[in-house]
């Protein structure tokens, strides 16, 4: 068998062979490795296994830590959400109240003016019906005396012409009075004359 066939020969078998060194190389290392570091790896594996229990632990405890104050949260925030609902109505209510306070107070404040009012358009139509009546009488009394007093003046005016006319000079005796005044103005007129 010459070299060149021996190595081709040799190539073919290193295909079928090399999976097969290479598993056991394989294999080789990992009891290489177990021996050197088994018991640092199963140590490590362990730890690892530790640490992830106890982060699954810690996980879980701070889930239930976190669902709870979560739960306690919600209970919180839905007491305090009842309170602030109980004590908008309450608000609410009271704020109806008051207004339905109000609003009575000032109907019953109108209805008092309205009385007042009326009270005092009564007493100021009665004030002014008594004051008619008194202008009314005041000015019957004043036409009764004015008419009293026209007829007093009226009496004294028919006396008085009646009078005139009783005691009236007569036309002679006013010629003769006026004939005296003309002689006594010119100084021709002698009292001794009429004794």
């Amino acid at each position: 068998m010459s070299k060149s066939h021996a190595h081709a020969k040799e190539q073919d078998q290193k295909p079928a062979e090399e999976p097969a060194q290479a598993a056991s190389a394989d294999r080789n290392v990992d009891q290489i490795r177990d021996i050197l570091f088994g018991g640092q790896m199963r140590d490590y594996e362990r730890r690892f296994t530790e640490l992830s229990e106890r982060l699954d632990q810690e996980a879980q405890r701070l889930r239930h830590d976190t669902e709870t104050r979560v739960a306690a949260l919600e209970k919180r925030l839905d007491e305090l959400f009842d309170r602030l609902q109980k004590a908008l109505r309450q608000e609410i209510q009271d704020r109806g109240q008051s207004l339905d306070d109000l609003e009575s107070r000032l109907q019953q404040a109108a209805r008092t003016q309205r009385t007042e009012l009326s009270a005092s358009i009564a007493s100021v139509g009665g004030d002014l019906n008594a004051a008619d009546e008194r202008l009314r009488k005041a000015l019957a009394e004043l036409q009764a005396a004015l008419q009293k007093s026209a007829d007093r003046a009226d009496g004294n005016l028919t006396q008085t012409r009646d009078e005139l006319r009783k005691d009236k000079v007569s036309r002679e005796d006013l010629a003769a009075m006026l004939g005296e005044v003309a002689l006594r103005l010119r100084g021709q007129f002698d009292l001794g004359q009429l004794s």
